[in-house]
């Protein structure tokens, strides 16, 4: 037990270092997307210019949304604590599952971008487990938990409407850790910040309605912080959050009848944002159903000033998203 513990502290110290990372780059507004002008220029078809550009730009807005709908709100819903340890050094686990929809912008990837700023929801299913591996120091009674951790597993299950070209769901996989700040009491709020890693793997978008042939496929990383107070009142407990999602991956497109369009030009996209969540919760005895609804920020504009743009995907724009879960703790 004592070296698995060492192993988690180990993985969780280097997830945390890469957060922290993540953390100092963090800036007071609305963060700059790279690599997207890169992508479109390196596209090199001139009479398709203007599709270029909407390509590089639908693989930032595959980034960012199926991104959304994987780290969404809190890591463990349902909870500002960490679980801790039973009596002696066991360590206590909690496992949640939930339903997630997120409302983020569309990516295009046809001839004519129509208006800008279009939607689409991504709705999809979010397991996650909780593992208590420390818990903490206590100043006194009711006051404690503080440097507590949690190692923190993630499951993902995300489906994207195909009407918007979507050829597949999307799976994900994450690992990470909560430590604890203070740990909740009959007196004290529960407040804990977490860091976490998620791999969602390659998303494929084709316009497969248009007829145009163009396609995109991005890699979608997520880097997630969070930060969250709550506490129980009885029956009911409510919490509030902040964090920052921090997306990456290598991305190519592809426009039918240019040169190397089997391949197609390839760049890392990458982007970052704030966003801000509430919720609340039900307790029974051993379990306790929650719902979050927050909102992520938008971006600058990589293209801003760029004439000759259809303006089919507005990185500008906030998206919003939903979590109902039930968490268990036998």
């Amino acid at each position: 037990m004592a070296r698995l513990r060492a192993a988690a502290g180990v993985s969780l110290a280097l997830i945390a270092l890469h957060g922290v990372g993540v953390a100092g780059q963090l800036p007071l507004g609305r963060a700059e997307p790279e690599g997207v002008a890169e992508l479109a220029e390196a596209c090199g078809v001139a009479a398709q210019e203007a599709v270029c550009w909407e390509l590089a730009l639908a693989a930032l807005a595959v980034q960012r949304g199926v991104g959304l709908a994987s780290a969404l709100g809190s890591d463990i819903p349902g909870t500002a604590s960490t679980v801790g340890l039973r009596l002696g050094s066991t360590p206590r686990l909690s496992l949640s599952v939930g339903a997630a929809g997120a409302w983020v912008g569309r990516p295009f990837v046809g001839a004519d971008a129509g208006a800008l700023g279009r939607s689409m929801t991504a709705t999809g299913l979010r397991g996650a487990a909780a593992i208590g591996v420390s818990e903490g120091i206590r100043f006194g009674p009711g006051i404690g938990g503080f440097l507590s951790l949690d190692a923190t597993l993630h499951l993902s299950r995300i489906w994207l409407p195909r009407g918007a070209g979507f050829e597949s769901p999307s799976t994900g996989v994450g690992i990470g850790g909560r430590i604890g700040i203070l740990s909740e009491s009959f007196t004290t709020p529960g407040i804990s910040v977490s860091v976490a890693r998620r791999w969602q793997g390659t998303v494929t978008v084709a316009d497969s309605a248009g007829g145009s042939g163009n396609e995109i496929e991005a890699g979608v990383e997520v880097t997630s912080i969070r930060g969250v107070v709550g506490k129980n009142w009885f029956v009911v407990g409510l919490m509030a959050g902040v964090g920052w999602d921090s997306y990456g991956g290598d991305a190519a497109v592809r426009i039918a009848g240019s040169p190397g369009a089997e391949t197609g030009p390839s760049g890392r996209v990458a982007s970052s944002r704030a966003l801000y969540f509430a919720g609340g919760w039900l307790n029974f005895l051993v379990s306790q159903l929650s719902a979050e609804f927050g909102v992520a920020d938008g971006a600058l504009d990589p293209l801003d000033g760029v004439a000759d743009r259809q303006r089919g995907y507005d990185p500008t724009r906030r998206d919003y998203f939903l979590l109902v879960s039930m968490r268990v703790t036998p």
